[in-house]
């Protein structure tokens, strides 16, 4: 037997698409837990995962390698921040405004909205903020509230004095802030996710859907149409646009927010009725646009590398050189293999990305290269050849919508 049917049962309960991480990742982590079951056969191991749920649970755990910090892509927050100032508490006064962060991973993202809503004005007592994630690792940590210097990127300590207190190495984030997230473990996949719960004013749903496969995307659109108030907005990560059902959201024309809000009913109609070969420009929110540095303590003086995703700084790199003559011989598999391996120990190289979307379109395997294009630009948001890539594919299977979101983007950088 092979990991094949541990990758399966992955995809299973958590939605994980192994190519999103790398099978070589998915196979060291098989391999520590074997170990420390003190397991030496595959096949047994993948018994113990059937009749154990506590070691299912410690597989996902260690799969799963949630990497955030506070306020991360800042232009989210800032908008979030000018929309509740300028529209949500002028038309709802005296209302709770109610928040999902899914999946909040240590809690980086909550803690965030929470302080970024008390900058837009509101007090602790007009928000409340329900956090979900799949690991109880994770959730342990987020309610103590208590982190490393690793978890603030950019931001200037005079505003973290405002909402920690620094004990050596460590900043404990002030009480009030913490009372405002209620944290809970849960799975987006479970047809039962969030049942009981009223719809949210707000969403943030960021970078989960690029480790997803095909179902589990289509299966999170309808819960978080589910979940999202008729007027809400939904917050994705720049590298999921493309994975929004434009059936069910359409996009807020705002720079680098990545927000969506429901389409309205009669628009939601004329979609299943026909698909607009050039679909019309969404209706935009209207809202002051003031630029990321000016909100939440981020350094003006900081370097793009200090506000953004991981750029691609590398290039030329022998084994994907090897890799890349490969592909243009044909050798299709042995090109993957190399990428794999280079990617095993090289998980920031948007190249090594690119190039797998590459040789996988030119096997027709067009799903597996619409989610490396994906992975490159969640790394890289300004990568134009993934872009460009990712926005022919869609379009050549008839997802003309998401393909003019995506041609959208790269007019935007053009004009730079």
């Amino acid at each position: 037997m092979n990991q094949q049917k541990i990758e399966n049962l992955l995809r299973k309960k958590i939605g994980l698409e192994a190519v999103s991480i790398g099978s070589n990742t998915i196979a060291r982590v098989i391999h520590r837990r074997m170990e420390a079951c003190g397991t030496r056969e595959i096949e047994t191991y993948f018994n113990l995962l059937q009749t154990s749920p506590e070691e299912l649970e410690q597989l996902i755990e260690e799969a799963i390698v949630p990497e955030t910090w506070f306020f991360r892509d800042r232009g989210p927050f800032v908008f979030l921040s000018q929309y509740v100032s300028s529209q949500w508490l002028l038309n709802n006064r005296g209302k709770m405004l109610r928040v999902l962060s899914v999946p909040c991973a240590t809690g980086e993202e909550p803690y965030s909205i929470a302080i970024a809503l008390m900058e837009a004005g509101l007090s602790c007592k007009n928000f409340t903020i329900d956090a979900v994630d799949i690991s109880q690792k994770s959730l342990l940590k987020a309610k103590q509230g208590i982190y490393r210097q690793n978890s603030f990127r950019g931001i200037e300590q005079d505003f973290l004095k405002r909402y920690f207190t620094q004990r050596e190495n460590e900043y404990h984030l002030s009480d009030a802030v913490r009372r405002t997230v209620n944290f809970m473990q849960g799975n987006l996949l479970d047809p039962y996710f969030l049942i009981d719960k009223a719809a949210y004013d707000i969403i943030f749903c960021r970078n989960v859907l690029i480790y997803f496969d095909k179902l589990a995307i289509e299966t999170t659109n309808l819960v978080l149409d589910r979940l999202l108030y008729r007027q809400g907005l939904l917050f994705v990560g720049h590298a999921e646009t493309g994975q929004i059902s434009s059936s069910l959201f359409e996009p807020v024309r705002y720079s680098f927010a990545f927000a969506f809000r429901k389409l309205q009913e009669e628009k939601t109609k004329k979609r299943k009725e026909a698909v607009p070969l050039k679909p019309a420009a969404p209706k935009a929110i209207e809202a002051k646009k003031l630029p990321a540095s000016e909100h939440f303590g981020v350094k003006t003086s900081a370097k793009k590398s200090d506000v953004s995703p991981i750029p691609n700084s590398q290039s030329n790199f022998p084994d994907l050189g090897a890799a890349r003559r490969l592909a243009d011989l044909g050798q299709l598999e042995a090109a993957t293999a190399i990428c794999e391996t280079y990617l095993s120990q090289n998980r920031l190289s948007v190249e090594a990305y690119v190039l797998l979307g590459q040789v996988h379109q030119a096997a027709g395997k067009k799903e597996q290269a619409e989610q490396y294009f994906q992975r490159a630009i969640y790394l890289d948001p300004n990568c134009y050849e993934a872009l460009i890539h990712l926005a022919l594919l869609k379009e050549s299977r008839g997802d003309i919508a998401g393909g003019a979101i995506i041609r959208q983007r790269i007019e935007r950088l053009q004009k730079g």
